[in-house]
């Protein structure tokens, strides 16, 4: 019974999403919630790591022109993103970014041999911290500083939304592979946190959103089609 509806389940859901969707594109952004994976532990980023190698398997990858184009299409540019870089400090995203390359350097190296361009960036499309610094035994240690959201819980003290608070992360590993030995874990400081309350406004009057990359995003992949 279980195969049958399984069965039915690609047939019925899978295909046709496939087919209706994700064949007609050319361009794609794989989020990958990085930090996550980091703050649960190596098993974790170990079946990251094959997650992402399944799932890109599945895309008709490789250069497209107007010819082929016409036929079918394929993904010719691949964004990878590790999501939520303000809940580090900039000092480690290029950690992060590394990180992020260790993860998907299976599928990327697959996508480049079909002829798609790859990339990887920390990013975040709506910044909710600020940076900082505090004084600790000597010691200057870059902070992040935000609102944590109602029910998040760190040291026994759980936030009501409302408390701005000033947080040491924590430090990336500055070498990638040891994130997949059990022996090595990283210890992070992660929160959630709300969204900016406080916008500037451009001159029409509409908010502006902060965030980290997300124009460097956009420029990879449209800026060829809007120049």
């Amino acid at each position: 019974m279980l195969e049958g509806r399984y069965e039915a389940y690609k047939a019925q859901v899978v295909r046709p999403f496939f087919k209706d969707h994700f064949a007609r594109l050319d361009r794609q952004v794989v989020l990958v919630d990085t930090l996550r994976a980091l703050n649960t532990g190596a098993a974790a980023v170990a079946d990251l790591e094959t997650a992402l190698t399944a799932v890109l398997s599945c895309f008709r990858q490789g250069d497209s022109n107007p010819l082929t184009r016409l036929i079918s299409r394929r993904i010719d540019r691949i964004l990878f993103a590790a999501t939520k870089a303000d809940h580090v400090h900039h000092t480690s995203h290029d950690r992060l970014e590394a990180i992020l390359n260790r993860l998907v350097a299976n599928a990327s190296r697959r996508a480049r041999f079909a002829g798609t361009e790859t990339r990887s960036l920390a990013l975040a499309g709506i910044r909710a911290t600020r940076e900082g610094s505090f004084l600790e035994a000597g010691e200057v240690l870059p902070t992040i500083v935000g609102t944590p959201m109602p029910g998040e819980v760190l040291d026994g003290t759980t936030y009501d939304g409302k408390s701005e608070i000033a947080l040491f992360p924590g430090d990336l590993p500055e070498h990638p592979d040891s994130l997949f030995e059990d022996g090595n874990p990283v210890s992070l400081n992660f929160l959630r946190f709300v969204p900016p309350q406080n916008l500037d406004r451009n001159a029409s009057g509409d908010p502006v959103l902060p965030h980290i990359r997300f124009d460097r995003a956009l420029d990879f992949l449209i800026g060829d089609k809007l120049a």
